[in-house]
């Protein structure tokens, strides 16, 4: 089985890593279906653990929904309010999103969390993500 991003209460565990694979993840999405929600504008994260369990999607299951405290409006953003969502998601390796501006993008790499802006079907996403080795 592929290493996988260890974390801890403060960030991810020494050690060698996959990030591509990462034990837990966060998807803003607005239907369940596709990644299409902006990381500040996101009403949800659902939120995924890598599982080998049978009925899995493609080695991961989705465990719980977390709200999206919608740090950004109008192209300008609650600093404060970006810092809360980062540690809403921060025993996550990895964000996945339609759009995370830099502003997000840097809080989340301060925690050690990869944030990744892609389009994508969300089962699309999560069977390329268990297909890393």
């Amino acid at each position: 089985m592929a290493e996988t991003i260890k974390r801890t209460k403060d960030g991810p565990a020494a050690g060698p890593a996959n990030p591509y694979r990462p034990q837990r993840l966060a998807v803003a999405t607005a239907d369940g279906e596709l990644i299409d929600a902006c990381f500040g504008k996101t009403e949800k994260f659902l939120i995924f653990e890598l599982s080998d369990r049978p009925g899995a999607t493609a080695g991961y299951e989705q465990t719980e929904t977390r709200p999206g405290p919608g740090p950004c409006r109008d192209g300008e953003h609650d600093q404060a309010l970006l810092e809360r969502t980062a540690d809403l998601l921060s025993d996550c390796g990895l964000v996945l999103a339609g759009k995370i501006g830099p502003g997000a993008m840097k809080v989340l790499e301060n925690r050690g969390i990869i944030g990744l802006p892609v389009r994508l079907e969300l089962a699309e996403a999560l069977k390329r993500l268990a297909a890393k080795k």
